[in-house]
């Protein structure tokens, strides 16, 4: 039993490597598919594994209450560790079925500019946790930048005079977004608290209040805080501000391939889902406007 466990532990590091190096996979993918595998080794005997084994399990699966996003996800999971196993010698190739679990299309959660601007105008540049939460909150809706890509951003990584800045995203993909000018203004008051700090080590654009590297969850706890504040009725999280800048973009009139370069979308389709946003518009100001509606 001991052993067993431990040649899955080995297994699942070995896994672990195969998405970071060989699949460039981000780091949160990396541990969704590892959790998903996880549960499939406690499932299945990998000694006696095969395309009926994978198939049951996919069936029981399906009593459980999970949304077909998070079912496709799992089928990927476990599509890869099996690929994994397979170009590693540990089984032998067999092909599972193309399962397809049909997408559950939720529409992004959408502010308005003027809400997003009282989220900006909260905070002013007069301390260095102020200035920085008033920055952040415009960098994320201005550059349209995930989470991740928030707290990783390096001061290096920004040009104001040249203005633009460049975004790691997922699975180590580099972009290079433009900076506006109000972003750029804010952006300068911020850096003068943050070259004003001594014997500063990270080079992080972001900063934690005690000058270290940022977490991820300080930036949900800002936009949850500030929106509850301002008396928001929506959910407020991060990606609400980068669905906006998306949705705000298409309404004024840019073009969907343009909106998936800024997003660092890999495909349009991921993209067109902002078009049932804008359609929506569309339609409302048509009937409102139109001599012919």
């Amino acid at each position: 039993m001991t052993q067993q466990k431990l040649e899955i532990k080995e297994l699942l590091t070995s896994f672990q490597d195969y998405l970071t190096y060989e699949k460039g996979l981000s780091q949160n993918t990396i541990d969704a598919y590892k959790s998903d595998v996880i549960k499939f080794t406690q499932y299945a005997d990998l000694n006696n594994l095969n395309k009926n084994v994978v198939s049951r399990y996919f069936f029981e699966l399906s009593e459980f209450n999970y949304s077909n996003t998070s079912k496709q996800r799992m089928y990927s999971s476990i599509k890869q560790f099996l690929i994994f196993l397979s170009n590693s010698g540990f089984t032998d190739n067999f092909e599972i079925e193309n399962i397809k679990f049909k997408s559950e299309l939720k529409l992004p959660e959408v502010i308005s500019i003027t809400q997003i601007d009282s989220m900006i105008d909260y905070f002013d540049h007069n301390s260095f946790l102020n200035s920085r939460n008033k920055t952040i909150i415009d960098f994320i809706y201005s550059t349209g930048s995930r989470v991740s890509e928030v707290i990783n951003v390096n001061v290096s990584d920004i040009d104001t005079k040249e203005s633009f800045v460049r975004l790691e995203g997922k699975g180590s993909k580099q972009r290079i977004v433009p900076l506006g000018s109000l972003l750029i203004n804010n952006l300068n008051e911020y850096l003068k608290f943050r070259d004003s700090i001594e014997n500063l080590k990270s080079s992080k654009l972001f900063l934690s209040k005690s000058y270290n590297n940022l977490d991820r969850t300080a930036v949900f706890r800002l936009i949850k805080s500030t929106g509850k504040k301002l008396g928001l009725s929506v959910n407020l999280h991060p990606h609400t501000l980068r669905h906006s800048a998306a949705t705000h973009m298409l309404e004024g009139g840019c073009d969907l391939r343009t909106v998936q370069e800024f997003l660092g979308h890999s495909s349009v389709s991921t993209t067109q889902i902002y078009t049932k946003v804008t359609k929506e518009f569309l339609e409302e100001a048509f009937t409102e406007s139109h001599p012919r509606s």
